[in-house]
C-alpha cells in the first residue's frame, strides 16, 4: 500500500511537472506563505497581489514602507529563494 502511495505521489509529481505547473504552485505557495517567509512584520505591512515574469508585485502600506521596503529588496528576495527556490520570484515591485 505505501509503495502505491510513492507511486500515485511520483506519477503526479512528475505530470504535475510535465504540464509546466510545478513554479506556478510554487508561485502560489510564495503567496500564500507569504508572512512565513519574510516575517510577521513585513508581511503586515506587504500584501503580495500576484506573481507575473517572475515579478512579485507587493501592496505596501504606506510610501514610508515602500522605500524602507526597497532598501531591503535582495534580503527578501534571498528569504524567498532560500525557502521556495531560485527560479520563482526574481524581482519585487512595491505599490
Amino acid at each position: 500500500m505505501a509503495d502505491t502511495i510513492k507511486t500515485l505521489s511520483r506519477s503526479l509529481d512528475e505530470l504535475i511537472d510535465k504540464l509546466g505547473f510545478q513554479n506556478k504552485l510554487k508561485e502560489q505557495t510564495v503567496i500564500r506563505e507569504w508572512s512565513s517567509i519574510v516575517g510577521p512584520q513585513i508581511g503586515r505591512i506587504a500584501k503580495p497581489e500576484k506573481i507575473f515574469d517572475r515579478v512579485l508585485y507587493l501592496r505596501v502600506a504606506n510610501m514610508s514602507w515602500r522605500t524602507e521596503l526597497t532598501f531591503q529588496k535582495q534580503t527578501i528576495l534571498q528569504q524567498i529563494e532560500k525557502r521556495i527556490g531560485k527560479s520563482i520570484v526574481s524581482d519585487l515591485r512595491f505599490y
